[in-house]
């Protein structure tokens, strides 16, 4: 009978246990998805704000009027269709257009200049071109260790930001607020990076493909972008070793980012003739801090 009590309880405080984890994820996730409709909220009606403010000019009564015929009096409370009442839909879209155009006039530019060159390249040629003929453009080079190609963290060794505890650890949260899989992630904003205490760590990284590697690059922010003006967080000493998919372990070089102000992302020459699997980066050192952030790492190479 006793043993019966003691089954009985241990089923019901293991069932516990897993309601309250399964609990728990389904409020982190609606915490997520709330913060997320906020952040996009507030940006909306920041934008929306900046447009009326813009525009805004003064009615004979001093009630302010933009542009458009829209009244500003109050734009907090009722953004919806009665703060759009009597807007000139025509002049908006013209506002609108021409603020597009005055934002991304130059990228525009940029674009046309380059068409021009690339459709001036073979119409310049006195002969005609062959239907067979394909006119060679400069291939952008891929980067295999991007996540939005299927790359991603296999297995992480470092100190978390945050400090640990056997929770964190089980639930997989050390590094919830600057998780690794940030390496391999093209946006490179302050503070979103692969962040842990000290100066070591050492990553595992999948790549999208079993290629030969060529170039690894290493990105950090510059500290014009940084709260501090300083970049000491950024890695100095690393290494990167390589493995074939029969799992033998080959060293690709040791290098050093210099931390340069005018060069932010450094590039660095692999001579190896071997198809890779996956990365170790492993990282020795930083340029004086008491942490490390690594911004983006990116692996180019062939595919077999």
């Amino acid at each position: 009978m006793a043993r019966c009590r003691k089954s009985a309880c241990f089923v019901f405080l293991v069932t516990l246990t897993i309601l309250m984890v399964f609990f728990y994820y389904i409020m982190l996730a609606n915490w997520k998805s709330v913060s997320t409709v906020s952040r996009l909220q507030s940006d909306v009606q920041c934008l929306t704000m900046s447009l009326l403010h813009q525009q805004k000019g003064a009615k004979p009564d001093g009630q302010p009027i933009n542009a458009f015929g829209c009244l500003s009096g109050d734009t907090q409370g009722s953004m919806g269709a009665s703060a759009l009442t009597g807007c000139d839909t025509r002049e908006m879209a013209s506002y609108l257009d021409s603020l597009f155009k005055r934002k991304f006039g130059t990228v525009m530019d940029d674009v046309y200049h380059l068409k021009k060159q690339v459709m001036s390249f073979r119409c310049d040629s006195p002969q005609p071109i062959k239907q067979s003929e394909t006119l060679a453009l400069p291939t952008s080079r891929i980067n295999y260790a991007s996540e939005d190609l299927g790359a991603r963290i296999n297995h992480i060794t470092a100190k978390p930001l945050g400090g640990s505890n056997i929770f964190k650890s089980i639930l997989g949260l050390d590094f919830k607020a600057n998780p690794p899989v940030n390496m391999l992630r093209s946006s490179i904003t302050p503070g979103s990076c692969f962040g842990f205490l000290g100066s070591n760590a050492t990553i595992s990284i999948r790549l999208a493909k079993v290629i030969i590697v060529e170039e690894i690059a290493l990105t950090h922010i510059p500290k014009e972008s940084t709260p501090t003006f300083t970049t000491d967080n950024a890695p100095k000493e690393f290494e990167v070793y390589g493995f074939k998919p029969d799992k033998e372990k080959e060293m690709l070089g040791q290098w050093t980012y210099d931390n340069a102000p005018k060069k932010r992302t450094q590039t660095y020459k692999v001579n190896n003739n071997n198809p890779l699997r996956s990365l170790v980066f492993v990282v020795s050192s930083n340029h004086g801090a008491n942490t490390t952030c690594v911004y983006r790492l990116e692996v180019f190479g062939r595919v077999l």
